[in-house]
């Protein structure tokens, strides 16, 4: 409870004067900090659940210790936690692939984190391509940005805003003919567009 409340000092200070501390009270502390931005103290808990314990981390652990990575722009932390994943037995979930394509992203890492998206084991969803769109937005990388929406076109052709995505890019760069054409695609598959949607 304190720790959802931002209140970490006095949930450390409970949990430190517990003498038996299982996974959930672990992961509690690891979410608190995550959650309120704290990359730094959440990854220092989680190292000492290692170190100090036979508890291992779950699934949980890890979506938590990778969404603050992506927060606070650890991207090499973020990737050598990704890579702990298979040393425990956790197999990442397209939750945890959108948090390390969040993670690449953000920092600007655009081929890698398409290349990370591509080479997946399992099918990417909209979370991980609008993580991937929304990066090279943010970069103004639209030739990269064109190429992803395309791809994620491909896999998923029913989705009114990668359409609305690829016309904008194109736009932002004057090619008119093709921002028009992608409008045009997406009337041709049937598709409407979702009120109130935009790419900003």
């Amino acid at each position: 409870m304190y720790a959802k409340c931002g209140r970490l000092d006095k949930s450390r200070e409970i949990f430190n004067s517990m003498k038996v501390k299982d996974s959930i009270s672990w992961n509690v502390m690891i979410s608190g900090y995550a959650m309120h931005g704290d990359a730094i103290s959440a990854i220092e808990i989680f190292e000492e659940m290692e170190e100090q314990t036979n508890i291992k981390p779950n699934s949980l652990t890890f979506l938590s210790l990778l969404s603050a990575c992506a927060h606070s722009g650890l991207v090499e932390e973020g990737k050598r936690l990704f890579g702990k994943m298979k040393q425990h037995s956790v197999r990442p979930n397209l939750k945890h692939y959108a948090c390390l394509v969040d993670v690449l992203g953000r920092s600007g890492s655009l081929l890698e984190a398409e290349e990370l998206v591509l080479s997946m084991p399992i099918c990417p969803d909209g979370g991980i391509w609008g993580a991937l769109l929304g990066a090279c937005k943010i970069h103004d990388d639209f030739i990269t940005g064109i190429r992803i929406a395309k791809q994620a076109i491909k896999t998923d052709p029913k989705n009114d805003g990668y359409y609305i995505v690829l016309s904008d890019m194109y736009s932002s760069i004057g090619k008119w003919k093709e921002s028009e054409r992608a409008r045009e695609m997406m009337k041709e598959q049937g598709i409407e567009k979702t009120t109130g949607w935009s790419f900003v």
